[in-house]
This record gives C-alpha cells, structure tokens and sequence, in this order.
C-alpha cells in the first residue's frame, strides 16, 4: 500500500510537468521557424559581400522564401491532415534541419535560395500543428494561454534568434548561422520524438470540409488586409539593416542591437495585441495600421538622425507585433472550424506580404529610388491596408465577434 501510494504521489506532478516540458518544445519548434526565417534580414549585408551581388539582389532570398510559404504552406498543411500531428511535426522538423545544413554549405546564391526553399516548406505547417497540439494537450481553462505561449515563440525569435543569428554571422560568417539553426533543430527533433505524444486517438482531417470553410467571403478579407499590412511593412523592413548602416549610419554591431530593440518592442506589441483582441478588435487594427503609415511615413526623416531612427525601430517593434493577434484573431474568427487550414493560410498571407513587400522595396532601389525612400512607400501600401481594415470593419459592425480560439473536435 505504501509503495503504491507513494507511485501515486509521484504520478500526480508527471502531467503537468510534461505539459510544460512539450509547450515549451512546441514555442522551441516556432521559435527556430522564425529565427530561420527573420535572420536572413539581419544577414544581408555580410551575404551581399560575400556572394559578391547588390542588396536587392541578395534581398530576392528573403522573396522566395515568403513565396514558397505563401503557396505551399497550405499545401502542405492539406497534404498531412490525415497524418498524426506529432509525426506530422517530426517529419517537417526534419526537412527543416536538412534545409539549414543545406544553406550552411551552399556554394552560391542559387543553391541558397534552393535550401531557402527547402525550409521554406515547412513553415506554416510546423507553426498551424504546433499550435493544434498545443490546444489540444492544454488542460481545460488553459486553451488561450497555450496559445498565446505558442504564438510567444515569434517574438523570442525577433528579440533572441534573429539578433544572435546576425550576431554569429557578423563574426564567424553567414553560414555558421545557418550551421546553428540547424544544431538546434536536430536537439528540436529529438525532444519531439521522445516528449510529444498523441494523448487522445486522433481523428483524420477532412480537407474537403476545410477548403470549403475557407472559400467564405470574410476569410478572403482578412487574408487581403493581413497581405497588404505585411507589404507596407516589409517594403522597409527587408531593407532595414542596409539602411540603417548607410542613411542612420550604425555600424554592423549597432545594426544588430537595434535589430534587438525590435525584438523587445514586439514583446511588449504582442502583448498589447492580444489585449486588444480581446476588447475591441476591428477599431484597434485599423487605428494601428493608421499608426503604422504614421511612422513608416515618419522614418524616412527620423531615418538620417541615430537616435530617432532607434527610437522608430523600437516604435515599429510594437505596432509590427501588435498587429499579428489582432490579424490572427480575424482569421479565426472567420473561419473557426478550420483552426489548421486557417493557421496554415494566415501564415501564407503574412508570407505573401513579405514577398510582396521585398520585392517592391527591392524594384524601388532598383530602379533609382534611395534606401531611405523606402518607408514612405511602405507608408503608402499601409494606408492602402488601412482602408481594407476599415471597408472590412464596417461590414462586419453588425455581426457578434467570435473569441480568438481555436475550437478542436
């Protein structure tokens, strides 16, 4: 009796323990999606010297990466529904550790774009099954910060993995960047295989079904202002280390602390974000995508002093982030009985947005436009997002918000 009450007693913390151990290997799972994919911002000077190209040349990495996302996250996600989700996860983890030892020894800028591309597939399909996994093994009550723990693995990417991977690129080379991510992911990988468990028989997806759900009008809004905010964003932000070396005049170190001050401004958005989401969500998106042209349209003065340029980049820090719960929260709240599919195609629109945004700022500098025009151009496709979130918001004034959740058969 006393040897099995005291199994009892230690059985009893084993739950909650592994809980936490597997949500925190889920955000490490996001987390090194998105270092993965922000580092290469931070990156693009030492690639452009390196590889001998121009920055808009070396900026059509970050382009193709976005793309691929963008139409084949979905996809992929289709493509696995019917697979468990944690060997759904095992699976991705490894294309993606293969994808970043591909890019650490690639010899050019072609076969680093094909390793981009490679890593590139897993993206919104590794963030849509960790979240899922994440809801489905959080204790009742526990959904929403399960969530919000999850989604956190962004931020830590922007305040944490994508300084310190422009940090490891400014002094042992751009591909002992690409060499660490993937030493990280192998570690990743074998967690997952030991902790992540199915703790219920799964049911297969129906993709029919999910497809359909996403096919509604509302979805296609959400999807379009998630896209055009993105591009007003990353117009400027793609280009944000060259400009801030050659218009603000920061050295490679300064570049990499300010990059840092971004992180630590979308922890305090991310925050914010998710308050607002909760309150009133449609007015505080379209008052930040005002606010965001305001300061986009501001850089291009506060660009050429140090210290309002850093003081702007922390600003933009806070609406970038904030922005991403508030958009997450429209497109689950448009199509609440695809939780997956929407993830996946939420990930894909904010994708597409950063192709779209680094492709127009790197045509803007190509054809004769300075570094620092850019953030008023990024300033110009915000408003036109501003105006999508407003026609949007009116239409919908009428109809009952549904929380930010994400219901799990």
């Amino acid at each position: 009796m006393t040897t099995n009450k005291a199994a009892s007693m230690t059985a009893v913390p084993r739950a909650p323990v592994r809980r936490r151990a597997v949500l925190a290997l889920l955000t490490a799972c996001v987390f090194l999606v998105g270092t993965a994919e922000w580092v290469m911002v931070g990156l693009l000077p030492e690639l452009s010297t390196d590889l001998h190209r121009p920055p808009a040349t070396v900026g059509v990495l970050v382009t193709v990466y976005a793309l691929v996302v963008a139409v084949a996250g979905p996809l992929v996600t289709l493509g696995m529904l019917a697979i468990a989700r944690h060997r759904t996860l095992l699976i991705l983890l490894c294309v993606f550790v293969a994808g970043n030892v591909a890019a650490a020894l690639a010899t050019g800028l072609g076969v680093l774009a094909a390793a981009r591309m490679l890593t590139a597939l897993t993206h919104s399909t590794v963030f849509a099954t960790a979240l899922v996994i994440a809801v489905t093994t959080a204790p009742p009550g526990h959904r929403g910060r399960a969530v919000a723990v999850i989604t956190a693995g962004w931020n830590l990417a922007t305040v944490l993995g994508a300084p310190l991977g422009t940090w490891i690129g400014d002094h042992h080379g751009w591909r002992a960047t690409f060499a660490g991510i993937a030493v990280l992911g192998a570690a990743v990988l074998t967690a997952t295989g030991v902790l992540v468990r199915p703790a219920a028989p799964e049911t297969a997806g129906r993709p029919g079904g999910e497809v359909r759900e996403l096919l509604k009008p509302e979805v296609a809004a959400v999807l379009a202002i998630i896209v055009v905010a993105q591009a007003g964003l990353f117009t400027t932000y793609t280009y944000i280390a060259p400009l801030l070396r050659q218009v603000s005049g920061f050295t490679a170190s300064g570049v990499t602390a300010l990059l840092a001050l971004f992180g630590l401004g979308s922890v305090a958005g991310n925050m914010l974000g998710g308050r607002l989401a909760d309150r009133a969500p449609w007015a505080a998106l379209c008052a930040l995508l005002a606010v965001l042209a305001t300061v986009l349209a501001a850089f291009t003065l506060t660009s050429r002093s140090r210290w309002a340029a850093a003081a702007t980049v922390l600003v933009l820090g806070v609406i970038a982030a904030a922005l991403i719960p508030l958009l997450q929260d429209r497109a689950l709240a448009s199509s609440p009985k695809a939780p997956t599919l929407v993830t996946a195609v939420s990930a894909s629109a904010f994708n597409l947005g950063v192709a779209a945004g680094s492709t127009l700022g790197g045509q803007a500098v190509t054809v004769g436009s300075s570094l620092g025009d850019l953030p008023w151009i990024g300033a110009l496709v915000t408003l036109a997002a501003f105006g999508l979130a407003v026609t949007a918001a009116r239409q919908r004034r009428a109809q009952p918000r549904t929380p930010m959740t994400c219901p799990i058969p």
